[in-house]
């Protein structure tokens, strides 16, 4: 798959799980949660092209991505919440597969 195919597969499960948010969540918790994860999503296209679930390592989930999200954002968003919101929407778009 392209590297801009997935990405736009990934967009699509995140409206999908945003609209999942919204149903367990208040307004402002999701779309805070949805915006971490369109971030951590353009991040995989922007910095390393990913094309492929097989091609995401755990680095880039971790260490690289915390260092990517706090450089470029100035709110403080503790490592398990940023892991969190990342886990949640992975079990969910893997739910979709």
């Amino acid at each position: 798959m392209t590297p801009q195919r997935f990405h736009n597969l990934l967009i699509v499960y995140l409206y999908e799980y945003r609209v999942h948010l919204l149903q367990v969540k208040s307004i402002a918790s999701a779309t805070s949660h949805c915006s971490i994860v369109h971030e951590f999503i353009d991040y995989l296209y922007n910095q390393h092209l990913v094309g492929g679930i097989e091609q995401i390592t755990v680095s880039m989930c971790c260490s690289k991505w915390m260092a990517h999200y706090r450089k470029r954002n100035k709110d403080v968003v503790s490592k398990d919440m940023m892991k969190g919101v990342l886990k949640g929407y992975s079990c969910f778009w893997m739910g979709s597969m």
